[in-house]
This record gives structure tokens, C-alpha cells and sequence, in this order.
């Protein structure tokens, strides 16, 4: 008699399976080893420092030294001074000699170190973003989101599949080579390079030196003047984590400086460079490598759209355009539902607080503008606008704390009937700054969309998962959302880039990963005794050039001509020819 079970006792058995599973891997997995680093003095919110006047990055009398601070209070952090070309060229050396070592490391060796890195930033997650919220300015959930979920999300998928996607690619040898197997060997490039943005300095510095410890590269990282001194303390955890596992913390160097200590970098003997930043430096790199033939990564920003047609999910979707708008998002909204989405945006914007998270504690959905230089530029792009026929709802101005008198803040604010050929619909802004768009349906949001020259992600809201999806593959971008903001980068299992001004190649995800790799072809002989010969009638001196050609010409049919009786032809020109 069959065994025969209910549908509850088969979901039993199979939860009970999946629990066993996870619960045998927890076990066979080896504990991370632990490790401290001293948060930084700065890092606690009860510290004060001198206020600045009239705080900026770099003193004109003293330009080799950058000064940090923060924009939120004012308040002077420290002085680090801007490295020279000398001492990028020995970090450089150190960290080559490092990699050498490096690449011969298994990879549950490399998987060992960031299992440690992980548990770090999990059990030190405040401390970090605290860091990260005094020298920049945002608040701590936005530090959050933006550094360490991105960043947990990128180690664990690192940890978990960086082995299966660098293993040995097996590839079809094809029939004329049945007899050889062929394959990819995936093998570290040597020193790489990451030339990062000050708007995430947490993840946007450990990002790349996660792929390429596991690539088995040594790396440099350019961190941006504008957070110098957190990417002091993120530098320290790297290289705490390679000591207490064993390795030469030499393997990754951080390097805060200007413009000049990037194009050093980039010349310093570097096999890969990575850039995250403007267009405009972004095309300077790119040409810097050139002269050195070092291959680059550029991903150089986005004005990402978010289109929502007439049938969206306003009480889903509002929320997630409230947090990722001030990504430099353009919402572009159906006729239909564009005076209900401006009036809810205007309620909630006008709600928004600013101030300094670590000061305040509460009562602070916006951060402060890290870079304080930007105001009459973000004026002049709102001005230019509504000139042009926007309206300005709310803010559209730099605001004047008034418990923060030195900080750097503007006002949260929102600019409707945007038209694309307005400048604001085609500039990064970073900050707090809502720019909505009209559409007249699914094809006038798609023309509306490209035609800003940025194409990095993108987002659309529709009831109609399949029209969602078909408008997506319609959008110049790299990356494309259904119903949601930004989820491309917690999945790392995809690539991370964009097209037209917003760059070119990919980080994260296996594309990512092998791309830090000089991709090996590489073919061994499949069948032990069997090897290529050389047919006489090919070999040198050669008899008869006439007798030759007709060989090889019956060797190519034989092989790669469909035809049946073309190959028996082809089978009896090879034996004529041999005779």
C-alpha cells in the first residue's frame, strides 16, 4: 500500500527540510574571528569642536591641507593633509607586494575575512553610521539605508556565490576541437583602484574592496576631500580585519585627497580603475587612463525617472518616492492623478525638519548639504525653471538654521510642471529638491524619460505588472524597477551601471567580479594520448600546395557544413587529397 500524505504533512516535511538545511550550514560554517576598532572621538554626539565661520573644504592659504567638518553644525573635525605623488607611488608599491601574496589565499581564506568584516558592521552598525552622519551631514537612517544595508547585502552575496562565479568557466570546445577541453580561468588583475563619491563614504569605499579581496586583488581607494576624515575610521576596519585573520593589512590602502591625488592614482601603476562621480571628472579619468591603457569603470550619476501611470498604488508608491526622490529622482505623473500626487507631496514636504541627527537626536527627517559650495547652483537651476513656466511650492532656497548658524542646509522643496527641456530635469542636484513631471500616457512618459541624457535607473508604478515591465525595457537605463526605487542594488546578484552620460561597464554582481579579472582562455588536452598532429600534407616543406588546399578546403566542409551530402564529399575530397 503507497504511502500518501496531506498537503500540511508534505509543507511540514519540506519546512523541516529547509530548517535542517539552514540549521547544518550554521553549524559547518567556521565563526568569524572578532575584532575592535575605536570609534573616533568626533563619532559620539555629545562631542562639540570649534564652530567655523564660514566652513570650507580647503583654506586657499593653505591648499595642501584638507579641512573637515560638519556641515550640519559647523563644527571644525580635523586637518588631514593632501598626499603627495611620492607617497601614493610607495602605498602603491606596499600594496602590491601585499597582493602577491594575496592571490595564492584559498577562497574560504578570502571568505573568512569577510565573514569577519560582516559580523563587524552588524555588531557596530551605530558607530558607523554616526561616522558617517558627522562628516556628511545626513541623518541616521538614511546612513542606514544608504551604507550599511547596501553593504551587508553586497558581503553576503560575496560570500556566498564569489566562489561558484570565479571557479574555472568551462566553455563548448566546438566539434573541430571535440578532443581538447576548453575553459575560462578567472585570475586576479593585481593592484585595482576605486576613485569614489563623497555621498555614501562607507559603502561606496568598502563596495569595491569587497570585490576585489575576493577576486584576489590588492586595492586602492581614492576617497573623496569631502569625507576625508570618516574614511580615516572605515580604512581601519579593513585593515583591523586582514590583521586578525592573518594577512597584511598593506593589501588595502585608503588615500583622501583632490583632484590631483585621483589622477596620481590612476598613474600610479594600477591595473583597473573604478570611478564613481561626475561626468565632467568622470571623462578626465577616462582620459588620464588611456594614456596608461588602464581599463576603467565610470559610473558617473543618474537622474533617474519614476514614472507613475494612472493606475498606481498611490499608498505604496508615495512613501518610496518620499524616501528615494532625493536620490536626484524626476517623478513623471499620469494626467490623471498629477494634481493628487502634487497635493500630497506638498503636505509631506512641508512637514520635513532639518538639523543635525547626532545634536537633535529626534525631530530630523533631512540632513545637512555636504558640500556647501552648491547653493547658488541649486538656486540658479530652480530659478532657471520657473522662469520657464515651473511653479516652486515649497523652499527653493538655502536655509539659515537657527540653531545652527554655520550649518549647511536647504530648504526641502518642490517643483512641479517641469518640463524636460528645463536644466533641473537634467543636473544632478543632491538635495533635498522633488521635481515633478506631467505625462498624457505610458508612451509621452517614455519619450519624457529619454530624454534626459542620464541613464542610470529608473522606476515605474503600474497596477499592470506587464506594461510595468514592457516600459521598462523601454527606458535608456541600465538598471529598471517594477514598482519600487532602487532595489537593483540590494539584489547583488545584478549588475550595477548605466548608459549614456551615467557611464559605462558594471560593478556587483558576477559581471562585477569578473570584470577585476584578467579572464583567462585556457585548453588541456581531454583525452590522455590524443593530441592536435600536423596532417603531412600540411606539414612544412609542403609537398603540394594544390593537394594542401584541397585538404583543408574538405576539412572545413567535412566539419561545419549542415549538409549530409556536402560532408560525405567533403569525407571523400580529404582521402583523395591524401592519397
Amino acid at each position: 500500500m503507497g504511502l500518501e500524505l496531506t498537503l500540511t504533512q508534505w509543507a511540514t516535511i519540506g519546512l523541516g527540510a529547509v530548517v535542517s538545511y539552514l540549521i547544518l550550514n550554521w553549524l559547518s560554517t567556521p565563526a568569524p574571528k572578532k575584532f575592535t576598532v575605536k570609534a573616533p572621538e568626533a563619532a559620539d554626539p555629545k562631542w562639540k569642536g570649534k564652530v567655523l565661520e564660514n566652513p570650507t573644504i580647503r583654506d586657499p592659504s593653505d591648499p595642501s591641507n584638507i579641512i573637515c567638518y560638519d556641515p550640519a553644525t559647523g563644527y571644525l573635525i580635523d586637518t588631514i593633509p593632501n598626499p603627495t605623488a611620492k607617497e601614493i607611488k610607495a602605498l602603491y608599491e606596499r600594496t602590491a607586494a601585499a597582493q602577491l601574496k594575496w592571490a595564492k589565499t584559498s577562497f574560504e581564506q578570502r571568505r573568512a575575512v569577510l565573514r569577519s568584516l560582516l559580523a563587524f558592521v552588524l555588531e557596530n552598525q551605530e558607530t558607523i553610521c554616526s561616522v558617517g552622519c558627522r562628516d556628511t551631514g545626513k541623518t541616521m537612517i538614511d546612513a542606514s539605508l544608504g551604507e550599511v544595508i547596501t553593504t551587508c547585502a553586497k558581503l553576503r552575496w560575496t560570500i556566498d556565490n564569489g566562489e561558484s562565479v570565479l571557479a574555472d568557466d568551462y566553455r563548448s570546445p566546438g566539434l573541430m576541437m571535440m578532443y581538447k577541453n576548453s575553459k575560462v580561468v578567472y585570475q586576479p588583475m593585481g593592484v585595482v583602484s576605486a576613485l569614489v563619491s563623497w555621498n555614501y563614504p562607507f559603502h561606496n569605499a568598502i563596495g569595491p574592496v569587497i570585490s576585489a579581496l575576493m577576486s584576489g586583488n590588492g586595492i586602492i581607494v581614492k576617497c573623496s576631500e569631502y569625507v576625508a576624515w570618516s574614511s580615516r575610521y572605515y580604512e581601519q576596519i579593513i585593515k583591523t580585519c586582514l590583521s586578525v585573520n592573518g594577512f597584511d593589512p598593506d593589501l588595502v590602502q585608503f588615500i583622501s585627497g583632490f583632484a590631483d591625488v585621483g589622477e596620481e592614482v590612476v598613474r600610479s601603476g594600477v591595473n583597473h580603475v573604478t570611478f564613481i562621480g561626475s561626468p565632467a571628472v568622470g571623462k578626465l579619468v577616462q582620459r588620464n587612463a588611456a594614456d596608461h591603457l588602464v581599463p576603467c569603470v565610470l559610473e558617473l550619476g543618474g537622474k533617474d525617472c519614476a514614472i507613475l501611470l494612472k493606475d498606481a498604488d498611490l499608498v505604496q508608491a508615495i512613501p518610496v518616492l518620499m524616501r528615494g526622490v532625493f536620490q536626484n529622482w524626476r517623478i513623471i505623473v499620469a494626467a490623471e492623478i498629477y494634481d493628487k500626487v502634487v497635493e500630497e507631496m506638498n503636505t509631506r514636504i512641508g512637514k520635513l525638519r532639518q538639523g543635525s541627527i547626532l545634536v537633535d537626536s529626534e525631530g530630523v527627517d533631512c540632513g545637512a548639504m555636504t558640500m556647501g559650495s552648491q547653493f547658488e547652483k541649486l538656486e540658479g537651476l530652480i530659478q532657471e525653471a520657473v522662469s520657464r513656466g515651473a511653479r516652486l511650492l515649497r523652499g527653493g532656497k538655502r536655509f539659515h538654521h537657527p540653531k545652527y548658524e554655520h550649518g549647511q542646509y536647504f530648504e526641502p522643496t518642490l517643483l512641479v510642471d517641469v518640463t524636460p527641456d528645463m536644466a533641473i530635469a537634467n543636473n544632478e542636484t543632491f538635495a533635498p529638491i522633488m521635481v515633478i513631471m506631467k505625462h498624457n500616457g505610458p508612451d509621452d512618459a517614455i519619450r519624457l524619460a529619454n530624454q534626459c541624457p542620464f541613464g542610470l535607473g529608473s522606476s515605474v508604478f503600474s497596477a499592470d505588472k506587464a506594461l510595468g515591465e514592457k516600459m521598462c525595457l523601454q527606458l535608456k537605463v541600465g538598471m529598471a524597477n517594477v514598482n519600487d526605487f532602487a532595489v537593483n542594488y540590494l539584489c547583488q546578484g545584478l549588475p550595477f551601471g548605466g548608459v549614456g552620460i551615467s557611464g559605462y561597464g558594471r560593478f556587483a554582481g558576477p559581471e562585477g567580479l569578473r570584470g577585476l579579472c584578467v579572464p583567462k582562455a585556457v585548453t588541456t588536452d581531454r583525452i590522455p594520448g590524443v593530441k592536435t598532429p600536423i596532417p603531412p600534407i600540411l606539414d612544412y616543406p609542403i609537398k603540394s600546395g594544390a593537394n594542401g588546399w584541397t585538404f583543408v578546403q574538405a576539412l572545413n566542409n567535412l566539419v561545419y557544413n549542415p549538409e549530409l551530402p556536402a560532408k560525405v564529399k567533403a569525407g571523400l575530397g580529404l582521402a583523395k587529397a591524401t592519397m
